[in-house]
């Protein structure tokens, strides 16, 4: 059976200064490639940022407003998604799923009385 072409490894213990010199630039280049495309990334996230209260703003009030804070409720963490709760344009239906997670949560921890009060909502009844 032929033995299929392999590349030499290289010996990392047997470079030459030159070779070193070779290695550090490319990892240079490496990491100032990773930093090109995390500075990228940042800048459409920040565009992306920018954008939002305008698009809520057209929401407002429509089912689509609904699925907005659905969806990023759902991918939220348990603390991020009680924070989208209390956003004022968050629709009193996603709020109560959110209190249903916490409450969900809750149990499952055995922490039934921890989300007593629905995100959104004051605990307090003298809220007058």
């Amino acid at each position: 059976m032929v033995q299929k072409h392999r590349h030499p490894v290289i010996d990392w213990n047997r470079m030459t200064d030159r070779q070193r010199q070779m290695k550090a630039r490319a990892e240079n280049l490496t990491a100032q490639i990773a930093l090109d495309q995390h500075r990228e990334n940042d800048r459409a996230n920040k565009a992306l940022f920018a954008s939002v209260e305008s698009v809520l703003a057209q929401l407002a009030g429509t089912p689509k407003a609904v699925e907005f804070f659905r969806m990023f409720s759902e991918a939220a963490t348990l603390a991020n998604a009680k924070r989208i709760a209390n956003h004022p344009d968050c629709p009193d239906v996603v709020r109560d799923e959110i209190a249903q997670r916490i409450e969900k949560a809750g149990a499952t921890r055995g922490h039934e009385g921890a989300a007593s009060v629905a995100p959104g909502k004051s605990g307090n009844a003298s809220g007058d």
